[in-house]
């Protein structure tokens, strides 16, 4: 049983680094997807291929908070308005 993206995607939750976030994401998610296929092709419904899934909706829960929290002004900020 593989277990690498088991690996990237506990570094990807305990990324404190806003910079360092996204691209810990995408590498997890790449590596749960690349599994996924394995999983497929060995045609195992598995416990492991459970776990993948809800890596994956986790992982795009992180990502939607946390990365556009980090895109969002800061709190206290004004919002730039367009000129007219």
């Amino acid at each position: 049983m593989s277990t690498a993206w088991r690996e990237l995607y506990r570094a990807a939750l305990l990324e404190l680094r806003p910079e360092e976030l996204r691209p810990r994401i995408d590498e997890a998610e790449k590596a749960i997807q690349e599994r996924i296929v394995e999983l497929r092709l060995e045609d195992s419904n598995s416990e492991e291929a459970r776990e993948l899934e809800d890596a994956l909706r986790g992982l795009r829960v992180l990502a939607a908070t946390e990365c556009q929290a980090s895109r969002a002004p800061v709190s206290g900020a004004a919002p730039r308005q367009a000129a007219s």
